[in-house]
């Protein structure tokens, strides 16, 4: 087989003759051939090298991200801690508030306003994180969307609430909700204790407040006043009728500033705080009577905060 070559003419030097070279084409092409599988590597690996490149500050802005989104997490999951006491705590605004409207109170059962099932697409979704980011995720998913959801459930009451009262201001008016005494502390609850001149264990029917002598008293409530006088226990007494069935007496009282027949608004100075009758110091003792029963004042008794909300 006869052999092909290529020729090459250059001229070495202007003042010499030209010059021939003969090179294979076999041998051209197999040069070109390497050449070109050659700079197809050379580009391959150019590439390959930029695509790690690339991928390499991809995963280091994705982990700067992700500790960023981290953070994030723990902050949403502090704050929702919060909203969730804040919930509670309306919760049991409501339910101070529902009694003042004379409405039932929210059953617990419905208060936790269940939904049924997972959120299988949203769980998918976060595969790609890792455990514990997953979990800190979907509960606050859940938590929010209850959150939401109890939400919606207090706006409701709330407006049930204030239809309620806009109708019964009368006995809002007669419920006994604020402290009788500004200061001092509660030294003897409603319920069961021991008797502090028997020894005996006696249903206490009122809270005692350990004040100063002389300390102002207040109506708790708008009302009547149907008795002033004493009593061998009690010494000088104050009742009032608020209507709607509630009554509320002060006893041991020092000095009183109402008679009987008088109308009183809640906030009104009726007496002041004394030792008279069965009494170890100074105190007031406080009752709260509905439809002749005695009642835990505290049932009725709304916080400053809770009032100026009312």
């Amino acid at each position: 087989m006869k052999r092909r070559y290529f020729t090459f003419l250059y001229v070495p030097d202007e003042n010499k003759a030209p010059k021939h070279l003969r090179v294979s084409r076999a041998l051209v092409y197999g040069l070109a051939m390497c050449l070109a599988v050659v700079i197809g590597i050379s580009t391959w690996a150019v590439l390959r090298y930029g695509d790690k490149l690339h991928e390499t500050y991809r995963l280091s802005y994705l982990e700067k991200e992700n500790a960023v989104l981290k953070g994030k997490v723990d902050q949403y999951t502090h704050d929702l801690e919060k909203l969730q006491r804040q919930v509670a705590q309306n919760f049991d605004f409501q339910k101070k508030a529902r009694l003042l409207a004379g409405l039932d109170e929210i059953d617990e059962d419905i208060a936790e306003v269940g939904v049924g099932g997972p959120s299988f697409t949203y769980v998918k979704s976060l595969s790609i994180l890792d455990d514990e980011t997953r979990e800190k995720i979907e509960a606050i998913g859940g938590d929010l969307g209850k959150l939401l959801r109890q939400a919606k459930l207090q706006g409701e009451s709330y407006w049930t609430i204030l239809d309620t009262l806009s109708k019964t201001k009368d006995l809002r008016d007669a419920t006994p909700t604020i402290r009788p005494v500004k200061h001092g502390f509660v030294s003897s609850r409603f319920g069961r204790r021991m008797d502090p001149f028997t020894g005996r264990l006696t249903f206490h029917r009122g809270v005692d407040y350990s004040v100063r002598k002389g300390a102002p008293i207040f109506s708790t409530a708008d009302g009547v006043v149907v008795y002033t006088g004493k009593w061998s226990r009690f010494g000088q007494i104050v009742e009032i009728s608020h209507g709607h069935g509630f009554v509320s007496r002060y006893a041991h009282v020092s000095k009183i500033f109402v008679k009987k027949g008088q109308r009183v608004k809640r906030g009104d100075i009726i007496a002041r705080v004394g030792q008279t009758g069965k009494a170890t110091a100074a105190h007031l003792h406080y009752e709260v009577l509905k439809d002749g029963s005695h009642k835990n004042p505290f049932v009725f008794m709304l916080s400053d905060e809770q009032i100026a909300r009312y």
